[in-house]
């Protein structure tokens, strides 16, 4: 977590999403994407098959469209969300049976994995710490929209899945813990983003672009004095 008194930059890693994760991956379910679940690739570390040779669950297409429902309603997780997976009444999969069976198969396995990916989480933020950069990043696009951008928080999921990508959902960002810990590549994604803020109006005063004058465009010619009132004094 970073913040400088007028802004903030917050990277979680919620502890729901990766049970989440790891049964979806376990259970070789393929939920429908959407503009609240995004087409996440598997999990790195990968998750052992629940199924003998990888075989999904019976009712795995079931459990895939209720998985979709539970994401899209428990991101970017939370309290609540955590409690809502958790044996032995499994709140938040009520009337989702499929999903639940996979969970009563796999949560404890699901519970393993994730505290092995909180080690490697903090191997990565260990090894490239980001905070400064952060900082040096924002004032040089504050440059480059020429003013400060208004107050920010910026919220962002990190998820231990395959690959350097990042994902857009109506929440908020995810990006994936291979791009976090690329340093550079992270720093890229920042600076969009950053951009995106100011692009909004998120810098004091006008957008840089409308402060800028069209080469094209000839300056306007001055206005006519107003007549004096009348009975203003001379």
């Amino acid at each position: 977590m970073r913040s400088a008194g007028r802004w903030g930059i917050h990277l979680s890693m919620p502890q729901a999403l990766l049970l989440a994760l790891h049964l979806r991956d376990a259970a070789g379910l393929r939920p429908p994407v959407s503009a609240d679940v995004p087409d996440l690739p598997p999990l790195d570390p990968p998750a052992r098959p629940l199924g003998a040779g990888g075989t999904p669950p019976a009712g795995a297409e079931a459990a895939a469209q209720q998985w979709a429902r539970w994401w899209a309603g428990a991101f970017p997780g939370g309290p609540d969300a955590l409690t809502s997976l958790l044996p032995p009444s499994f709140p938040g999969l009520r009337g989702m049976p499929e999903l639940r069976g996979v969970a009563e198969l796999g949560i404890d396995e699901a519970v393993a994995w994730a505290g092995r990916v909180r080690r490697l989480e903090e191997r990565v933020l260990t090894r490239t710490p980001t905070a400064l950069f952060e900082t040096t990043l924002l004032a040089r696009v504050e440059r480059e929209l020429g003013g400060h951008l208004r107050p920010f928080r910026l919220d962002v999921v990190v998820l231990p899945v395959a690959g350097a990508g990042a994902w857009e959902t109506p929440a908020g960002p995810v990006v994936s813990l291979g791009l976090r810990a690329d340093r550079d590549a992270y720093l890229a994604w920042l600076r969009e983003q950053l951009l995106r803020l100011g692009g909004a109006g998120g810098a004091g005063g006008a957008p840089a672009r409308e402060r800028e004058a069209s080469p094209s465009a000839p300056p306007a010619p001055p206005s006519a004095p107003a007549p004096p009132e009348p009975g203003a004094g001379g």
